[in-house]
């Protein structure tokens, strides 16, 4: 009796640990895991990476989204990329708070822009498509669709440097 009750006893504990184990597997597979003797990317650093600074000058930091260059599935002469302006001059900073601030809230101030620009390629043209105005706080403050209308890429500007960038991303796909 005391050699069964012994064995009941063990093959309980024994299962048990069988359920414990197994809601464990459910949990993390042993498939998802990593080794890097680096952390983790925050949010903000993936972000910081998506873009490419192309042109700097008194008013701000001009980039672009690497992965958003497509070229135009109907028209292959136009590729669309999508460019950020990060403002630094504290006049146009200042200029741009007058202008939202029914809109910003009093700790609030903006940051930055987001423009869809396409280029025609073989004519050294560019459109500006959307526009997007951003506070430090992630508010979208303006988001306009404007009328595409085609000017020549201006030189030495930003739109002349995305402009070459544009046009070795046509040739190289």
């Amino acid at each position: 009796m005391k050699k069964l009750f012994l064995l009941l006893l063990i093959s309980g504990l024994m299962l048990a640990g069988f359920t414990a184990q197994a809601q464990g597997q459910s949990e993390s597979s042993p498939l998802d895991w990593e080794i890097s003797v680096r952390p983790k990317q925050t949010a903000e650093e993936i972000e910081r990476k998506r873009w490419l600074t192309v042109f700097t000058n008194d008013i701000g930091v001009f980039s672009f989204d690497q992965k958003s260059m497509t070229v135009d599935e109907e028209d292959d002469n136009l590729v669309h990329v999508l460019v950020k302006t990060t403002f630094v001059d504290a006049k146009v900073i200042e200029k741009l708070n007058q202008r939202y601030k029914s809109k910003l809230d009093s700790y609030d101030k903006v940051s930055y822009s987001e423009m869809q620009m396409i280029f025609q390629v073989k004519q050294k043209m560019y459109a500006v498509a959307s526009t997007r105005v951003i506070s430090e706080q992630g508010n979208v403050l303006e988001d306009t669709a404007q009328t595409v209308k085609f000017l020549p890429v201006p030189v030495k500007t930003f739109a002349d440097s995305m402009y070459y960038i544009v046009k070795a991303y046509k040739r190289d796909n």
